[in-house]
């Protein structure tokens, strides 16, 4: 296949670079580069998957970026001996699954790449609105993961969940909560390491299985922890059809290789839960479903949860409204979480900019007289609704949510 023949022409040519690189010959591994370069391009055209086209277009515009700044990464190698390769320009490295991960086992660079990725989780149950059963079950997962075991029996819990639904139905926020629930025994906060595959690819190329190993390892030190891995599917969507380039595999073997050592190494006490989450479950291979028993939906706010959305986003957040919430619902159907948020903003927004048309003119008379000025409301109307559901409009069509149930169906059969 064309497709696969580019990758590979391309994964050589950077090889190529890089030993020519590191043989001081710039002049080569600048042609080297642009080759790889050139491959990929053509690769991309050919990638039927537009998520993973981009992913390596953008890999294409490092690869020349490279390439332009040869000479000053020479520079900087000759001033740092002891390390041939700056950060951005090391070659790909096979990553082991770490076992007990002292700290001197990950790389400086790679440990504050990973705790750059980690977040304080806020988020409680009760303000992801809706969801409730999806919640309850979550919750009942967990508990039985972090339960003591009665004397003598085996039973098994759950360490990694699939979320999986149409795009902005509260998958991180749902994973944020969980974070939140996975106290310390101090009362601390578990950690929760929020991350998207795609921009793991993306921006660590190279050191993305490395990446990977570091993680894990972290997330093993700062137990309990939460490792949430967003958008999942653009690492495995297209590995049936061929498509998936050399560090693509690499990351994926080094991670199903991190939640085979949990299982088999994970010790008293520590609890390091994987949270992915896809938009496309159907482009996940058995592999990684293998691993996730765990599969829950998170579907399309339904009406009393499409409510307590707006309630959240409106009646909570102090603005008065003269039509019933309910109704507004109803002229919600087919709106995810996030929409039903950025609807609620486009109604707030509009009506302050009505009421306060003058702010840009106090502005212009001096800080002083805006400082001094009170924002004005007034009470929103069936009209700031019906005006703002023109411009938000809901993006999942009613066959993808078919797509989504028959999905789970399938799998559950």
């Amino acid at each position: 296949m064309a497709l696969e023949f580019n990758l590979k022409q391309s994964e050589d040519y950077e090889k190529q670079a890089f030993d020519a690189f590191s043989a001081s010959d710039l002049k080569k591994s600048q042609y080297c580069l642009m080759k790889a370069a050139e491959y990929l391009t053509e690769a991309a055209k050919e990638t039927k998957d537009g998520q993973l086209s981009e992913l390596r277009r953008e890999k294409v515009r490092k690869l020349l970026d490279k390439a332009k700044r040869l000479p000053e990464l020479a520079e900087q190698a000759k001033q740092k001996p002891s390390s041939k390769q700056t950060k951005d320009d090391k070659a790909p490295t096979s990553a082991a699954p770490s076992d007990g991960a002292s700290k001197s086992s990950v790389d400086a660079e790679i440990r504050g790449t990973v705790e750059s990725l980690i977040h304080v989780s806020k988020v409680t149950w009760d303000e992801i609105g809706g969801l409730a059963d999806t919640k309850q079950e979550l919750k009942y997962a967990l508990g039985m993961t972090l339960a003591k075991r009665p004397a003598g029996v085996s039973l098994a819990g759950w360490s990694n969940f699939l979320l999986y639904g149409p795009p902005g139905t509260g998958k991180t926020l749902l994973a944020a909560a969980i974070s939140n629930a996975v106290k310390r025994q101090d009362g601390g906060s578990s950690c929760f390491f929020n991350a998207k595959i795609a921009g793991i690819l993306s921006k660590y190329f190279g050191e993305s299985a490395k990446l990977i190993t570091g993680l894990y390892t972290v997330a093993r030190e700062k137990s309990p922890a939460v490792v949430f891995l967003d958008e999942f599917e653009s690492l495995t969507a297209s590995r049936d059809r061929g498509e998936q380039t050399g560090a693509e595999r690499q990351v994926l073997s080094t991670f199903l290789s991190e939640l085979d050592g949990l299982d088999k190494k994970g010790t008293e006490g520590v609890y390091v839960l994987t949270i992915l989450a896809t938009n496309r479950p159907w482009d996940l291979d058995a592999a990684i479903l293998s691993r996730f028993e765990k599969k829950i939906l998170i579907p399309l706010p339904d009406l009393p949860a499409r409510r307590e959305i707006l309630d959240i986003h409106l009646a909570r957040k102090g603005f008065q409204i003269e039509t019933d919430l309910g109704k507004i619902a109803e002229m919600t159907d087919g709106y995810s979480g996030r929409e039903l948020e950025a609807f609620s903003k486009e109604v707030t927004n509009r009506m302050i900019v009505e009421m306060n048309m003058a702010i840009p003119e106090l502005v212009t008379k001096g800080i002083e007289q805006a400082m001094g000025y009170e924002i004005k409301l007034r009470p929103l109307s069936l009209a700031d609704f019906e005006r703002a559901r023109q411009k938000v409009q809901p993006a999942t069509t009613p066959a993808t949510v078919k797509r989504y149930h028959d999905w789970r169906d399938s799998v559950t059969r």
